[in-house]
This record gives structure tokens, sequence and C-alpha cells, in this order.
């Protein structure tokens, strides 16, 4: 919870600064080398002893400081954002109350360590550390000790070091001041050691709290490795292990976690697991080269001719499943960062067939030109234009030097727009073109029509993009939950799934359908389940989720299949 506190505080200090006023970090955010790389290319960087501090913003971090460095800070003229973890910001409270009582402050924990140096600071300059149990023996004699632990201690030794301390001295006060989901996490390794062969734990090796879970392991006589990423993993050591457990530190982030269970999967299994492992292989790639998104576009123009009152052709089809297969492709290594970070499965398959995935991607394009061009001129028009917006969409188009007065240089920092030019392009290539192509003049069921292929598009990326929120704000993208918080964006998704399912209800009673407008409403339900299973964290991520939201596509280019058989 602190780590998260701390990322979103520092993030929402980096986009809401003022002026030409930078943001700084007192000392590292988290002690995770690459999501602190991430943040130095975003201009966010660590204060040192020459850094100008009067114009700027300074985010303490998680494990908070010092009374005494604070009003050095403060008086630099810097504005202070304050993200130390609630959980220390009790133990500093504890100490402090407790040393203004006249007690003596012993903290259990790591001696350096920036959190413990901060809890010092509350100790009116009576506090000791003990890092090992053998060193109580050689604290000095004290009428009253008050006894705390740094957050992220083993609590199996800040019991016994209690126990000791209160032998030792006569009147102590001890407090629990161990992060619950700490000595949580801790339980759930010593148990999980009882399973395994072997260990594998990520995270930075400056993080106390990994290199903690590291020592609890290897106290539990399994052999443990540790890794910062995947890259440091030897698969070879793990070749006289059968069943290889993995864990992580708090400051540990997903897509790195991720990337090293694959890794450890794929090299890992039985025969039978292989064989399962093999069947979901496949399907992650049907799944990550956009195949199946594809697939999906198809079945949308086919259900949105029909919903149409037009015969559904397999040219319409085609043409939209080439120019959604060829811009979910292209736009994947147009945001290789966002990729790698939220998606290390699919960013791994591009990066060993990029050649083959580009060179599919402009030919799926190409291709959709030139149906479309034999088709009709206005729908060859439709696509170019909907392409060159595409490219149009990432350039930077107003000059830096007016970035001063227009924020937003290229239509890609505008939050929201992500969102919404994804269901733009979907209603424009799955029900746009079949309307143009049978040159009716306007009626009301393109409008219907372009309604409900935006809305389950736009409801499938905001979806995907409440997932990727954390990866997305290090990147410093704004998407719509990034730009108005997730509560809201859980709101307007409702409201927009409601509305849609209004207007197909109506649609056909007004005429303005065909009565395949009734039969679409499962789509709706659909749509609204699998956020249902999202928000309560059922499917949350990877693959899985973005599997689950495009077969929504899919269901509608069935319904109307089966309404068009005479089945409905």
């Amino acid at each position: 919870m602190g780590v998260r506190r701390a990322m979103d505080t520092l993030l929402d200090a980096a986009n809401e600064k003022n002026g030409d006023g930078k943001v700084y970090t007192d000392g590292p955010l988290i002690h995770n080398p690459q999501v602190l790389e991430y943040l130095e290319k975003r201009g966010i960087q660590i204060v040192n002893g020459q850094t100008d501090l009067s114009k700027s913003t300074v985010i303490i971090r998680a494990h908070g400081i010092t009374p005494g460095r604070r009003k050095e800070i403060e008086q630099t003229g810097a504005k202070v954002c304050d993200a130390t973890c609630p959980h220390v910001m009790r133990v500093q409270s504890i100490i402090k109350k407790y040393a203004a009582q006249g007690y003596s402050t012993v903290i259990v924990g790591d001696k350096g360590h920036a959190e413990v140096i901060g809890l010092l600071g509350y100790a009116e300059g009576k506090g000791y550390v003990i890092q090992e149990l053998e060193e109580i023996e050689y604290l000095p004699p004290m009428d009253k000790v008050c006894i705390v632990a740094q957050t992220t201690q083993d609590r199996r030794m800040f019991k016994e070091a209690i126990d000791r301390l209160k032998k030792r001295y006569s009147h102590c006060e001890s407090f629990e001041t161990i992060c619950s989901s700490t000595y949580k996490r801790q339980d759930e390794v010593i148990n999980l050691t009882k399973s395994v062969d072997a260990m594998i734990v990520v995270g930075g090796r400056g993080s106390a709290n990994t290199t903690r879970l590291v020592k609890i392991c290897e106290s539990q006589g399994t052999p443990t490795i540790h890794v910062e990423t995947d890259a440091e993993l030897d698969l070879d050591k793990l070749k006289d292990y059968d069943t290889v457990g993995v864990t992580a530190g708090a400051s540990t982030p997903n897509w790195m976690i991720k990337r090293v269970v694959e890794k450890v999967h794929s090299y890992k299994v039985n025969r039978y697991e292989r064989f399962l492992f093999g069947i979901k292989s496949i399907a992650s790639f049907f799944v990550g080269s956009c195949i199946f998104v594809g697939l999906g576009a198809a079945s949308l123009s086919y259900a949105s001719a029909a919903l149409l009152g037009i015969e559904p052709r397999l040219h319409f089809c085609l043409i939209a499943a080439l120019f959604i297969f060829s811009m979910q492709v292209l736009n994947h290594f147009s945001n290789k960062e966002a990729v790698a970070l939220n998606e290390p499965v699919r960013a791994k398959l591009y990066e060993k067939k990029q050649n083959l995935f580009i060179g599919l991607g402009i030919a799926g394009a190409v291709a959709s030109f030139v149906l479309g061009f034999i088709i009709s001129k206005p729908i060859f028009f439709c696509i170019f234009l909907a392409s060159l917006f595409g490219i149009f969409y990432r350039l930077e188009i107003i000059p830096k030097k007016l970035s001063r007065i227009i924020r937003y240089r290229s239509l890609e920092q505008i939050p929201g727009s992500k969102e919404i030019f994804y269901g733009i392009a979907w209603g424009v290539s799955t029900a746009l073109i079949p309307f143009l192509g049978t040159r009716k003049s306007f009626v009301p069921s393109l409008s219907i029509a372009i309604a409900f292929t935006f809305s389950i598009a736009f409801i499938r990326a905001v979806v995907l993009d409440i997932r990727d929120i954390q990866g997305d704000r290090i990147l410093g993208k704004e998407t719509i939950p990034i730009a108005i918080g997730k509560e809201r964006t859980k709101t307007i998704l409702i409201i927009i799934t409601a509305l849609i399912a209004i207007l197909l209800s109506a649609s056909p009673l007004l005429g303005w359908t065909t009565s395949l407008g009734y039969y679409l409403l499962p789509c709706i339900a659909y749509a609204y389940g699998y956020q249902y299973l999202f928000y309560k964290r059922i499917v949350f991520e990877g693959l899985l989720l973005e599997t689950i939201a495009d077969f929504n596509f899919i269901l509608a280019g069935i319904i109307a299949f089966l309404w068009k058989s005479n089945y409905l």
C-alpha cells in the first residue's frame, strides 16, 4: 500500500506541477532500478546536495524522513508532498509520543535503512537500533523503553527481540508496528517454501522488504535465488528442482513478476503441463498477435450490416478485419514501452517476431486500401483518411515554443483521446464501411449501428486501460482512468452500458433498425459482465481479460448469424 500510494502521489505531482518547477524525490522512491529508470525519463530526479529546490516540488518517499530533514526542505522554498506510508506515520507518532514522556526508543530494524533513520529523528536523541538479537546485551541502562519495529521487519525476530528486551528492562512498552501485508506475505512465503524445492525472489537488491524475504526462504532450508529481472534468471540453476516457487518484494512491479513467472513456467513443466502450456501458448499467440481481435472485427462488421438491414458481405468483413488487425499491430510497435510494462507476454512475442509483425501490419493496411479501392472510392477514402488520422494522432503538431500556452502538442496527449479514437476506428471500419458499400442515403440505423460498435469497443478499451493504469501513469500517458480516476470511469462505463441497452431496445420499435437490435442485448449484458469480473478481481490481468473482452465482438457476429439463419 505504501509504495503504491507514494507512486500515485509522485505521479499526481508530476502531472500538476506549475511553471518551471521540477519534481524531485528525497531519495529513491522505491528500491527498484527499472522503475526509477522510467521515472528519470519523465524528468523526475532524486535530490542531491547541489539541487536548487526553490521552485520545485519534493516528494517525501514512503520510508519517511526526520523532522529535521523536513524542515531543511521547507526552508529551500520547495513545495513538500508527503508520501510517507501511513504505517510508517503510525510508528513515527508512537515514538514521538513516548519520547515526550521520557522513554528511550529501541527500533528493531536495519541500521542505515531510510525508514529507520527517519524514525530515529522522532526519538529526541534517545533512540537505538537493533539489527541482530545479540546486540540487545550491549544496550545501555534505560529506565523506560518504547519498543517498535521497522514496518518490513521479520515478525518472528521482532517477537524474540521483545521477549529479550522485557527480560532486561523492567519498564517496557512494545507495539506491533510491522505492516500487516508484510507479515502476511512472510507467512505465505514460509508456507510456500514447505511445498516447493526452490524459491525465486524477485525485487531490487536495495529493498529491505525483498532481501528479508530472501533470508526467510533461506532460513527454511529452501534453496533461494534472488533476481531483479527475468534477464538475471539462469534457468540451468533450476534443472535439479521439480517444483519452483516465486515471490516478490512489495516494490516489485507486476510486469517484472509476470516475466519471471512466464520464464520459469516455460521451463519447469511436466509432460501433461507441457501439453497444457502448449495449448496456452497457441491461445496466447492467437490473442497476442491480434488475429483474434481481427476476427472480432469481421464478426462485428457482419452484425452491423445485419443491424442496418444490409446483406452482410465477405469483403466488408475482410476490410474490417484487415484494418483493425493492422491498426492494433502497428500501435503496439509505436507504444513499445507501454506494451513492455503492461503486457510482457505480448512484448516478448513481438520482440521475437518483430520483422514478421511489422510486415503483417503493413500488409494488412495495404490490403484493406486495395480492397476498399476495388469495391468503391468512398470506402477507399474512408479507410485512407482513418489511417492518415492514425498517423497524425501521434505527431506533435503544436510547436514546442507554444507548449507553455497550449499544454497538449499532439492529439495523443489529450486525456481520453486514445479510447475515443479507438471506438471511432471500430465504428468506421465495422459500421460505416458496410453502409457506404450499399450507397444508401442517411438513415437512423447508421447512427444506431455506429453507437453500438463504438460503445462496445470503447468499453473494452477503457477496461484494459484501468488494468494498465500503473504502467501508463509511470510513462506519463493520459488515459480516461488516469484523468478522472477509476471510480468515475466505472460510473461512466455503467452509464454508457445502460444507454446503449436502451437504444438497442428502442430502435426496432421505432423502425430504425432490424429486430436484431433486441437480440444484440446479450452483448451489452456480456460487456457489463466482464466489467464486473474485472472490478471484483476475478479476472483482472494478462491476455485472459483481453480474450474475454474481445470475444464480445465475436458474440455479436454469432448472434447476427443465428438471426439471419432464422434460428432466433
